[in-house]
């Protein structure tokens, strides 16, 4: 199916809006009284004595997309189209989609999970050193649950990745890593029972699914976003995470604005 053909009717696409903002039933965002008056588009609470729209009443206030489109970046956003594709099949700015796809990231209503068992560690390095664009990434694979949480940090030192596995990793776990210094005493000072192979000699079977996880990293990277900008990578990570671990988040539009569209207090 076309990607303009699975966009609801204008008044089938305000009710899925007002559901996923409001729930069943619309309340004032100010106080939270459910007794609001309607006029067209527009409502007024009697005791706040303010008005509120459909937009205002979430993070989507101050938009000046018609619901249409917004339902399309979503949509794109979700299936990772470059953004040049993504701007034509919405009809606006390539800068429009890529400040949405941000505001999509932004408010992704996702945990990082804690990971157990038997568990992959490792590091990669993003960009390119030449460009002063570089950084490095830290992460974890369980291979029962297959989930996975990745991080951006300052090095590659002990302390880090000591940091890093005591955040998200139990410490009854069995670690696989590579034979990095920094992994050295993990067994002795924390409990974890630890395993190692050497990448230079070509050894990467008991660490193959964590490098697997660098490669779609970098793939997803390149597809949608064509590069990151060093102050832009941990919302990218987490967003690569949440679609890794949550794949279902990224199924629909609908599903998306129902779990991370909400109403939130005006100020």
């Amino acid at each position: 199916m076309n990607i303009l053909e699975r966009v609801p009717r204008d008044a089938k696409l305000r009710s899925l809006i007002t559901q996923a903002t409001f729930g069943k039933r619309i309340f004032c965002p100010r106080c939270g009284s459910s007794h609001v008056n309607r006029s067209e588009h527009r409502y007024r609470c009697p005791r706040c004595r303010k008005p509120f729209s459909l937009t205002s009443a979430s993070w989507l206030k101050g938009m000046k997309l018609d619901l249409e489109k917004l339902w399309l970046l979503v949509d794109c956003w979700q299936r990772r189209i470059a953004f040049k594709t993504a701007s034509e099949i919405a009809g606006v700015s390539t800068i429009t989609v890529r400040r949405w796809f941000r505001r999509f990231q932004e408010h992704l209503v996702y945990e990082s999970p804690d990971l157990e068992g038997i568990v992959e560690m490792d590091e990669a390095f993003l960009g390119r050193k030449r460009h002063g664009n570089q950084r490095i990434v830290l992460g974890a694979y369980e291979r029962t649950s297959k989930k996975i949480v990745v991080r951006m940090t300052k090095n590659r030192e002990q302390g880090t990745t000591d940091e890093f596995l005591l955040r998200h990793v139990d410490t009854s776990s069995m670690i696989w890593t590579d034979g990095a210094m920094c992994y050295e005493g993990i067994n002795e000072f924390f409990g974890y029972l630890h395993g190692s192979c050497n990448h230079g000699n070509w050894e990467f079977g008991p660490t193959n699914h964590i490098e697997n996880v660098w490669s779609a990293l970098k793939g997803f990277i390149r597809r949608t976003y064509h590069h990151f900008h060093k102050e832009w990578l941990p919302m990218l990570l987490r967003e690569f995470e949440a679609r890794w671990n949550t794949p279902d988040l990224f199924l629909s539009p609908l599903f998306y604005l129902r779990t991370c569209l909400l109403a939130v207090p005006s100020r």
